[in-house]
């Protein structure tokens, strides 16, 4: 997006909010439009412009969006409603897959959606969650599936807001990480 065009969604904030603008100067729009830049760099003009018009039409506080809550109603109104298991929903599948994953928990993991694999961990976890007492299951491991899975699916949506930018940046720290991590040691203390 051009800072034009931030400039514009930032005249339609300042025109539908003029209290809070009252006293900003010409410095404090400028810096304004490049904290919005600096968000918004990833999302269309036509988009953001969506995302506001979302906004406007529903806030009934009285208080101007931040940049985070217009790229909510981008995420919003750009990926198309998908029908997500719930915490229960999602044990349900689970408990499903324990019951045959004493000779198959591998096969019985790899079914499973990608959230469920990443709340349970391992196929050899299902496997040892297959074998415990159905007390156990259906209160201690239940809840602690549960949890997991929803932090995991929290997660998931708290990612699809990151920057792409801010997201390379961690993909090379990380890589970064790895490599180092992977080095004998006899290379490390070389150095």
């Amino acid at each position: 997006m051009t800072k034009a065009e931030v400039a514009k969604l930032i005249y339609v904030v300042k025109a539908t909010y003029p209290s809070p603008f009252q006293k900003y100067t010409t410095q404090d729009l400028e810096n304004m439009i490049s904290a919005w830049i600096m968000v918004m760099s990833d999302y269309t003009y036509e988009q953001a412009s969506a995302g506001l018009k979302v906004y406007l039409s529903s806030d009934t506080k009285g208080f101007p969006p931040s940049p985070g809550q217009i790229v909510d109603n981008i995420l919003k109104i750009s990926s198309p409603p998908v029908y997500e298991l719930n915490g229960m929903e999602a044990w349900s599948v689970v408990r499903k897959a324990m019951q045959n994953s004493a000779y198959n928990a591998e096969e019985e993991f790899e079914k499973l959606p990608k959230a469920c694999q990443r709340a349970i961990g391992s196929a050899s976890n299902l496997r040892e969650m297959g074998q415990l007492k159905v007390e156990v299951v259906e209160t201690v491991e239940q809840s602690n599936f549960i949890k997991a899975y929803n932090t995991y699916k929290e997660r998931e949506r708290e990612d699809s807001k990151i920057p792409s930018e801010i997201k390379a940046l961690i993909d090379k720290a990380i890589s970064e990480k790895r490599a180092l991590e992977t080095r004998p040691m006899c290379e490390l203390e070389a150095r």
